[in-house]
């Protein structure tokens, strides 16, 4: 397995259901950042990096053909801090390569 540049995985994990009710706990913020309400919100894939927690990258399939790459960090356990919006980016395909930013 090979990194992606800032040290996310390369490889890409298939939801789980932690990682999708991170997801769903910040949709609203996710809407929030796109300037869209979604009737739709399905995570497609994701990848991580552990810092001082979590960082995920996200492919999200939201309404129609319309996909978003969220990035979300997930602070250590220890802070009680809730997971929280990094970025949102539309206009991405599945296809469109994650790259942190």
């Amino acid at each position: 397995m090979t990194d992606m540049p800032g040290g996310f995985r390369s490889e890409m994990s298939p939801p789980n259901d932690e990682v999708c009710e991170i997801l769903n706990g910040v949709k609203e913020n996710v809407e929030q950042e796109a300037g869209s309400s979604f009737s739709e919100f399905e995570l497609v894939h994701y990848t991580t990096q552990v810092v001082a927690g979590t960082i995920y990258l996200m492919l999200v399939k939201v309404d129609g053909d319309e996909h978003l790459h969220v990035k979300i960090v997930k602070p250590l356990p220890h802070t009680g801090q809730p997971p929280k919006v990094m970025t949102v980016k539309r206009g991405v395909t599945p296809e469109t390569p994650m790259l942190p930013s």
